[in-house]
């Protein structure tokens, strides 16, 4: 069985989506499988996926019949999934060489962490660095999962915390990441590290990008979900 399952959900990301895969199959850490959920796309998405899972044994493709959405193609893909550790990554993003083989490290050498999130940089769709997301080693970042989504898109969790923490809440399409990490911080341990490993595209045709309502009003409902449960926990000052 693979150590790490990669989960990589796809609606018409044609445009970016060789450069993210081209990126998975560059990882210095070489026992993962792939799992690609083609969302119904429209774009040649799916012939692309297919494309390379003829060239690579450890890629496997699922062609929903109908459009499932991000939180139900997350989901449709975990549950395939045989890895003992679990991440997810985009078809417009792009992982640094050293993306798994970092986060694998730091859970084998940390059992008592449930999920490690890592810094990134910022693309443009031209592939320029625009900014990065920094951290500082002596800050406690768990605790403001409270206020706000601080995970990032370079993270890695455990399977036991997936099969406690279930499902991505298919509810909360646009905001499903932050809620799914709020239920790993609430019930386990969540570690923050410094190493740069992962490019997070800044997209126009992204959900980040095109759903910016939709995202505010998912998390501000989040937050107001699980605040007792954070007071109680971490004794928390609203």
């Amino acid at each position: 069985m693979p150590r790490v399952s990669v989960v990589l959900p796809c609606y018409n990301g044609a445009r970016f989506l060789r450069a993210s895969l081209d990126s998975v199959l560059a990882q210095t850490f070489p026992d993962w499988e792939l799992i690609i959920v083609d969302d119904c796309s429209t774009d040649g998405s799916g012939e692309i996926a297919d494309e390379y899972a003829t060239r690579d044994a450890r890629i496997r493709v699922v062609h929903n019949s109908v459009n499932r959405k991000l939180p139900g193609a997350l989901n449709d893909g975990f549950a395939i999934a045989r890895g003992a550790y679990f991440t997810w990554t985009s078809d417009d993003n792009v992982a640094k060489p050293n993306w798994l083989s970092t986060l694998v490290q730091y859970l084998d050498n940390h059992p008592d962490t449930d999920m490690v999130s890592a810094c990134m940089d910022f693309i443009n769709e031209d592939g320029n660095t625009i900014g990065k997301l920094h951290r500082s080693p002596d800050v406690e970042y768990q605790s403001r999962l409270a206020y706000e989504c601080n995970i990032g898109a370079a993270f890695m969790y455990r399977r036991e915390t997936a099969a406690r923490v279930g499902k991505y809440d298919e509810n909360m399409f646009c905001a499903e990441d932050y809620d799914y990490w709020v239920r790993i911080g609430l019930g386990g341990k969540i570690d923050y590290i410094c190493d740069n490993i992962y490019m997070y595209r800044r997209n126009s045709g992204s959900l980040t990008a095109t759903q910016q309502e939709r995202i505010w009003a998912k998390t501000l409902a989040i937050k107001k979900k699980y605040k007792d449960q954070w007071l109680q926990k971490l004794g928390l000052n609203w």
